[in-house]
């Protein structure tokens, strides 16, 4: 049983997370502290400590108790609060009810967050014996401190899946539940503490962020930046953003339909075009919005739509979302599963067949097999669309994407790119004839219905694009640091890909095991991405490392140290997959023991 998450009051004049935080505590394992909320002999009322700070705290309660719910409304005054834990009395002074805590449906156990009227460090002075410190995002109730017993889901026997289509005339009921499997985790110590941690610097090859567990601002090496060449951070690209944006503003306050064009994002349209070889570019406000408005535009009723499996989640979406009657997900990367659909949606008598595919896959990195595909396309007199998000910039001689890298230009019927990888800004857009995109400017609502792209990003954007052709440098260092690291990363033991883009991927397999090396992996000083089941496929749970041109050697060989350091401990190295899955699978099992405390922690 938990009680929604509470964030107590910051100070608007403070822009400190530390200072707005303080650090937080709750009662050790086994140990009640009851909260009075001196509401007289009328209304007896009192419920059970669940966390508490200098400012605040929160508390479990019984929702039956007389004059409860009046007393908990937000804004109400409590003088005489005080807490009770065994012989010890202490006075908190007055505070005020910030929240009202709701438990689950069917379930009698509410709560509120209250705010004490002036700071109380000398209440977890007194109480320290009896406390213990809180994760950073640990707001829940406790099971045995709500009183309620009911069975609680393992974590390890459901996945994030099972929440999407849940029956249930309670629309929020999903939510509910998801939140409880959610703490499950966490109480389990499977729950990453990655989820919304806090940035405090540019996202770059280093990041500094405020750590949920130690309570502190720590410099990490980051593998999370899509940025491959960091021409986020290039003088040129900062320069002319701010040359443009004290010349216009920093925002684009209206739509094209109604505003019109500005000449900055005209620039960049003829600079995308000349960059893919096109005659003509329409730019989206982001890659979601670029799949889901070409999708929609192109398809209609009786045609056919084909997409591969692990392409990503805009264009399974927007395919999700057509009125194509013959819709159908093919296998990753297999052409001959292409060619059967195809073969279908021409027996069924369909119109237009449109087939689409990243070209960099975003989890995995693996390249579609353009040739075979434009090949098949071909055949069955249909068009190919390729989501290029993730080669722009990054695979070909010179970094001009999947075209480049096969040596086969104009071979994509449309061209679909993002502004927000290598160029390293936000948007997305698609490429391709002059009527495709005159078209498309009158029938892809997500690109007619929206604010323009701001002009100081737009001129931001044609210079990085010029980057990319005037400084072949960037492109080189990156590719050095993907041949250095991912022989080190196998020489060690792991399960790596051959390189083929910056994303590197090693193998963990079960989520168990994955959430606990992530874990350790941020502990120890690495910031990166971990991938579970429904992103990856059951038991195929994999850390994601992306490269950038700034990744420095001696960071890349310290990676690869405590990789095998968490290697060694886990005894995965220089193992089979079965046998790498077979480790976390003893994980599961030890966290289900009645007596496992593992630390808490967080998952995205």
């Amino acid at each position: 049983m938990t009680l929604e998450s509470t964030e107590f009051p910051l100070d608007a004049n403070d822009s400190s997370v530390r200072r707005a935080r303080p650090e937080r505590f709750v009662p050790k394992r086994n140990l009640d502290v009851r909260v009075h909320l001196g509401l007289g002999d009328a209304a007896p009322a009192w419920g059970l400590l669940t966390q508490i700070s200098s400012t605040g705290l929160t508390l479990a309660c019984d929702a039956l108790q007389v004059g409860l719910q009046t007393a908990l409304q937000p804004g109400s005054k409590l003088p005489t609060l005080r807490l009770e834990a065994g012989a010890l009395q202490l006075s908190c002074g007055g505070a005020v009810v910030v929240r009202w805590l709701r438990g689950e449906d069917g379930h009698a156990a509410h709560g509120a967050a209250v705010s004490f009227e002036a700071e109380r460090p000398e209440l977890i002075e007194a109480l320290s014996s009896q406390l213990d410190s809180a994760p950073y995002i640990n707001c829940e109730l406790r099971t045995e401190q709500a009183g309620v017993y009911a069975r609680r889901t393992h974590a390890s026997d459901q996945y994030i899946d099972k929440f999407y289509a849940r029956p249930s005339r309670d629309l929020f009921n999903k939510c509910n539940a998801f939140r409880t499997w959610v703490d499950d985790m966490r109480d389990r110590g499977l729950y990453q503490r990655l989820f919304r941690v806090t940035v405090t610097s540019s996202l770059n090859n280093q990041v500094t962020v405020f750590d949920p567990v130690q309570r502190r601002e720590r410099t990490m090496v980051c593998f999370d930046s899509n940025s491959y060449l960091c021409l986020h951070e290039h003088p040129r690209v900062v320069e002319r953003v701010q040359t443009v944006m004290r010349s216009v503003g920093y925002g684009s306050p209206s739509a094209q339909l109604l505003g019109g064009t500005h000449r900055y994002l005209r620039e960049l349209e003829c600079e995308l075009s000349a960059f893919h070889g096109r005659e003509d570019t329409i730019v989206f406000p982001t890659g979601f919005a670029a799949n889901a408005g070409a999708i929609s535009a192109l398809i209609r009723k009786d045609d056919a739509l084909l997409r591969d499996r692990l392409a990503h989640a805009s264009i399974q979406d927007a395919c999700r979302a057509s009125a194509a009657r013959f819709n159908r997900v093919f296998r990753h990367n297999d052409v001959a599963s292409v060619e059967r659909f195809l073969k279908k949606a021409d027996d069924a008598g369909c119109d237009g067949k449109l087939v689409v595919t990243d070209g960099v896959f975003s989890m995995h990195g693996r390249i579609a097999p353009l040739p075979e595909l434009v090949a098949v396309t071909k055949r069955y007199d249909a068009k190919l669309m390729v989501d290029d998000a993730h080669g722009v910039g990054v695979i070909g001689a010179t970094g001009g994407g999947i075209e480049e890298h096969f040596a086969m230009p104009g071979s994509v019927d449309v061209m679909m790119g993002t502004l927000s990888k290598t160029i390293g800004a936000l948007g997305g857009y698609v490429s391709g004839s002059s009527d495709l995109i005159y078209y498309m400017r009158f029938f892809a609502p997500s690109s007619m219905f929206t604010t323009a792209t701001p002009a100081a990003w737009c001129a931001g954007m044609v210079e990085a694009l010029k980057l990319i052709r005037e400084e072949p440098q960037h492109h080189a260092a990156l590719w050095r640091n993907i041949h250095h690291f991912v022989p080190a990363l196998k020489a060690a033991g792991f399960i790596v890909p051959e390189p083929q883009s910056p994303i590197v991927t090693v193998f963990l397999g079960a989520d168990a095991l994955m959430y606990e090396f992530s874990r350790e992996l941020f502990d120890l000083g690495i910031k990166c991405s971990s991938v579970a089941y429904p992103a990856v496929p059951k038991d195929e749970s994999i850390l994601r490392l992306v490269l950038t041109s700034k990744h420095t050697e001696q960071e890349l060989s310290m990676t690869v140290e405590r990789l095998e350091q968490l290697g060694r401990k886990y005894g995965i190295l220089h193992r089979t997959p079965a046998e790498i899955c077979a480790v976390g699978k003893r994980l599961i099992s030890k966290s289900r023991a009645p007596e496992s405390t593992t630390e808490l922690s967080a998952r995205p």
